[in-house]
């Protein structure tokens, strides 16, 4: 290096250095995404849409009625009492298909019973689930069938 690089460097380290502006987004790549994916799944355009739709379709005089234990839902609580018989997050491809749900209650307990094959199947819903389950099945694309559990099968089976 000749001492005129050196002294252009020094005199260059002690001008102020331009600080980054770092910016969040609104909305990330991976949520934009998702929005996009989530546009084109199943038989209506978005899962609130499908929300909609099940909310017109059971609601009467503001109310809709639990299929467990016959509870009353308002209609404001319409969107937690609708529980996925297949979750969404894991499987998109019928995730608003107008089989793949049940309405429960979600302040007694009827809707979370449904998290687990051991206590859904006590349940008095369970043979209509079980049916919607075994009709949806043949609709999902391979790459989601690895989601399906040995203990679901089995209670298919065995009903």
């Amino acid at each position: 290096m000749s001492i005129e690089t050196i002294r252009a460097l020094k005199e260059a380290a002690k001008l102020p250095k331009i600080k980054k502006i770092y910016r969040i987004a609104a909305k990330s790549a991976k949520r934009i995404a998702q929005e996009k994916a989530q546009k084109k799944i199943g038989n209506h355009n978005t899962l609130n849409e499908w929300f909609d739709v099940v909310a017109k379709r059971h609601l009467v005089n503001g109310y809709a009625v639990c299929q467990e234990c016959g509870g009353l839902i308002p209609g404001d609580y319409m969107r937690h009492a609708t529980a996925h018989l297949l979750p969404k997050k894991l499987f998109k491809s019928v995730s608003t298909n107008d089989l793949n749900y049940l309405v429960l209650c979600a302040s007694n307990g009827c809707h979370d019973r449904t998290h687990r094959i051991d206590k859904f199947v006590q349940m008095k819903v369970w043979p209509i689930a079980a049916k919607r389950i075994t009709e949806l099945i043949p609709l999902l694309p391979y790459d989601e069938m690895k989601y399906i559990s040995k203990q679901l099968y089995d209670a298919l089976e065995n009903t």
